[in-house]
């Protein structure tokens, strides 16, 4: 098995559903990146204000990440991922931010910089969560002796 093989995961052990959401976290997390790169360089955004979006976005993408349900099912032998009610509170909140952004962070940044800066902890949040499920992801499968 080469180096590289070792560290994907196997995909025959898990359900499409796991597979289909760390597909779509990571093409979100990518697009973000660009736009936040994008903002930086274009000087809409300091590259500290982004580390720390960004850095805020980790800790609470990590958290709800941490608070998701992914599960060893018996039954097919594959890892699983349910949408609970930490998804739907994860969901509701983030449209909450969303309205309001601008009564939170309107205070300190104004104009494009705060459309960016809100990018660059949506960036961070989606990292967390990548994160957070690849490693459950992983534990599970080490459990199970697949990894």
């Amino acid at each position: 098995m080469t180096d590289s093989n070792k560290r994907r995961l196997p995909k025959q052990h898990l359900h499409k559903k796991v597979i289909f959401r760390l597909r779509m976290l990571l093409v979100i997390l990518l697009v973000m990146c660009g736009i936040v790169v994008y903002d930086i360089v274009t000087g809409v955004l300091g590259w500290m204000l982004a580390l720390a979006g960004i850095a805020a976005g980790v800790v609470l993408g990590y958290v709800v990440g941490y608070l998701s349900d992914v599960r060893w099912h018996e039954e097919t032998s594959k890892v699983i991922a349910r949408m609970d009610k930490v998804g739907g509170i994860t969901l509701g909140l983030y449209m909450v931010f969303s309205f309001s952004r601008r009564w939170i962070f309107g205070h300190w940044i104004h104009g494009p910089a705060l459309t960016a800066f809100s990018f660059s902890i949506v960036l961070g949040t989606m990292l967390g969560r990548f994160l957070s499920t690849r490693s459950k992801v992983v534990r599970i499968l080490k459990e199970e002796g697949l990894f």
